[in-house]
């Protein structure tokens, strides 16, 4: 996916990714944030938006769970660029075209119009957005100048107390034949029937010698093994009970003397081998592991600064109020209702 989409259209997780709204719009306040307004119009165009991203991602959430995480993502946003404006963070000159710049770059300028024009996003709109993208990755990069990469003696020490995260499941390599049972036949008992019939007459192929990856490519009806002659590989949990039932009671080299019925429909297993639970070394996971502890220390230093800040921050949210809070409350420095 392109960039310009993703920093456009992602929702806002704590500073990674953040979609705004105009700062000053017109309306009625649905929140406030040390006295500055969140309005209506500013809550409406941007949960439009929103829903619209859902929509193309095939969520369907109702309007009021999309205003209220709406309104949390520009409370957020509003609270970090006043954090920003209090360390001087500021954009040199020029730097919103080349943001625009390297979008056209990268999705060609035609198509970057056709993804404003789809979106309903004008161009100001979007160098308004991605102004404010840009002053909390800057608030970002000042907060983490002082979180230093993890070594590897802190990644060994993590290793050797956590061993069992770094552990290869068994699992099984077999091969399968399946006779599908369409879901959407009116009558249930004859597509049953034909399936294993279908089923029965491959396995009768099978016990006279027939070369089961062979017979998987031309008659099995799993569109996401057929090509690979059958070849599926699981752990346990992976597949439904009665497959991987079926597949564990057979020894390596063995298929299912009987079709082995499942919500897919009727299967003729073959197990190849079993691959056993392996400890993974220090070695193998190491640069991940050095990857993994040093964003943890980044995303703890980002989370908590924001916990902080909304703590010593007035915000009042009159958006769908629990019931033990009314519309106006204000949410003080030490997280009680004044």
């Amino acid at each position: 996916m392109y960039k310009f989409i993703g920093r456009i259209l992602i929702v806002m997780l704590v500073l990674s990714m953040v979609l705004a709204a105009a700062g000053c719009g017109k309306g009625k306040a649905v929140a406030t944030v040390n006295g500055e307004s969140i309005t209506q119009q500013q809550l409406d165009q941007m949960a439009g938006e929103m829903k619209q991203y859902y929509k193309s991602q095939g969520l369907d959430l109702d309007a009021n769970t999309i205003n209220s995480m709406t309104l949390e993502q520009l409370i957020t946003q509003t609270l970090l660029l006043q954090e920003a404006k209090k360390m001087g963070i500021k954009l040199a000159s020029g730097d919103i075209d080349k943001e625009i710049a390297q979008y056209k770059e990268q999705m060609t300028e035609e198509k970057f119009n056709s993804f404003l024009k789809d979106n309903n996003i004008s161009e100001t709109r979007l160098r308004s957005m991605i102004e404010k993208d840009l002053i909390i990755s800057g608030l970002q990069d000042k907060l983490l100048e002082d979180v230093k990469p993890a070594t590897g003696e802190q990644a060994k020490e993590y290793y050797d107390k956590n061993k069992s995260e770094f552990v290869t499941p068994v699992s099984y390599q077999v091969r399968h034949i399946l006779a599908l049972i369409p879901e959407d036949q009116s009558d249930k008992n004859k597509a049953d029937l034909e399936a294993r019939t279908k089923i029965q007459a491959v396995l009768e192929q099978l016990k006279q010698g027939k070369d089961f990856s062979e017979l998987a490519g031309q008659k099995s009806e799993d569109p996401g093994t057929a090509s690979q002659g059958g070849l599926f590989v699981f752990s346990p949990g992976e597949a439904v009970p009665e497959f991987e039932q079926a597949a564990k009671a057979l020894k390596p080299g063995e298929f299912t003397r009987e079709p082995v019925k499942t919500t897919y429909g009727y299967h003729i297993i073959k197990m190849e081998k079993v691959n056993p639970e392996k400890q993974k070394s220090f070695d193998e996971v190491k640069a991940g592991l050095v990857d993994k502890l040093t964003n943890d220390a980044r995303q703890e230093k980002v989370s908590n600064f924001v916990e902080e800040a909304r703590k010593k921050a007035d915000i009042v949210n009159n958006l769908a109020q629990p019931e033990d809070k009314k519309p106006g409350d204000v949410e003080s420095k030490d997280g009680k209702k004044e």
